[in-house]
């Protein structure tokens, strides 16, 4: 009999809005707890809705970088600058890798996305452009663990 492979942790719905233009935050810590913060682009959902892969910035001997190649422990918010619906993803890095090509091609798609939905709320697009460091890129791969809603309210915090 064969054993059940683990369940989808993200849905399709949910896996359409990390797709979109939104902003994508990464959190990292090492292993005295010390948080850094990162921008991530050209999120890509698994099938499955088990994994997760984007590029995120991390230069070498970033603490960022450290802590992708460390302990792995990672988490990912997505939130569009021109609605308050915010998503978070908690899970732990599988590979960090430089990115091959179709990555680095999702991840400028997900610029112009993300550039787009910023100039509705009035931030130039230059301003996302500068967020951007494409030399500074690598491809993370991480497991998808964990799923809480942050939208703002009663519900910011629970796990979908």
């Amino acid at each position: 009999m064969a054993t059940p492979g683990p369940e989808r942790v993200l849905d399709p719905g949910l896996a359409a809005f990390i797709h979109g233009g939104v902003a994508v935050g990464v959190a990292t810590r090492n292993a005295q707890l010390r948080p850094a913060f990162t921008r991530g682009w050209g999120p890509a959902v698994s099938a499955d809705g088990l994994w997760l892969t984007l590029c995120v910035v991390a230069a070498r001997g970033s603490a960022s970088r450290e802590n992708l190649e460390g302990n792995g422990a990672i988490a990912v918010v997505f939130n569009p600058p021109t609605v308050g619906q915010a998503l978070q993803v908690k899970g732990v890095v599988a590979e960090v890798r430089e990115p091959a090509a179709g990555q680095l091609r999702r991840a400028e798609r997900h610029l112009e996305a993300f550039a787009g939905e910023a100039e509705q709320v009035g931030a130039p697009p230059a301003n996302a452009q500068r967020l951007f460091v494409r030399r500074d890129l690598v491809a993370v791969r991480l497991s998808i663990d964990e799923v809480f809603d942050q939208t703002p309210g009663q519900s910011a915090g629970v796990r979908l």
